[in-house]
């Protein structure tokens, strides 16, 4: 209904209140979203791509930052595999890598990583001979996506607090906060 703002210190910090209508329905009063700039980054993603024989190698290095404020949980890699190798004929290390060949794609799971860890997966193809290699030679994409989250921690500073104001009107006053994020990774080609 209505939104009033005062500062509450020198630095640019301030109060909200919001007045919402009378009634039982459940409705959010605040959303909010993140830039895309992130800073420090919580995690690093590093892909190596080498032919052995008739095999493309391909080495994976997924570095957590050791000042992220807790374990990076529920890590889902993601990685895009291109025509010119034989996607079925797939090889991990260590074991666990999923191929899905509708979406010519190695999905692995890892449930948690912590502050400053580092782990390594390694995925291996047979070339197609059917398929045309690369132009001039160039090595095949193997684009990488890395899906997280971290509880009790945020990647920006908005800090909520719920209360009742007794003087305007007394409210049942409930808050639900989850500070946590969820960060998609993807690698430039």
């Amino acid at each position: 209904d209505s939104l009033a703002s005062e500062p509450t210190s020198t630095r640019p910090d301030y109060m909200f209140t919001v007045s919402v209508p009378k009634g039982d329905n459940y409705f959010p009063v605040m959303r909010y979203k993140c830039g895309d700039d992130l800073r420090p980054v919580p995690i690093r993603v590093q892909t190596r791509v080498r032919l052995e024989d008739n095999h493309w190698r391909v080495a994976l290095q997924i570095s957590s930052n050791p000042h992220n404020e807790d374990n990076l949980t529920d890590l889902t890699i993601i990685m895009g595999v291109p025509p010119v190798v034989k996607g079925e004929s797939l090889t991990t290390s260590p074991p666990g890598g999923v191929w899905n060949a509708s979406k010519r794609s190695v999905i692995w799971c890892v449930s948690e990583l912590g502050g400053g860890e580092k782990f390594q997966l390694q995925a291996r193809f047979e070339i197609d001979p059917d398929v045309p290699s690369e132009p001039d030679g160039e090595k095949p994409k193997f684009p990488v996506l890395v899906r997280c989250q971290c509880m009790y921690a945020q990647l920006s500073d908005v800090e909520v607090d719920v209360r009742d104001i007794p003087q305007v009107e007394h409210a049942d006053v409930k808050m639900k906060l989850a500070r946590r994020f969820r960060l998609s990774h993807r690698e430039r080609p």
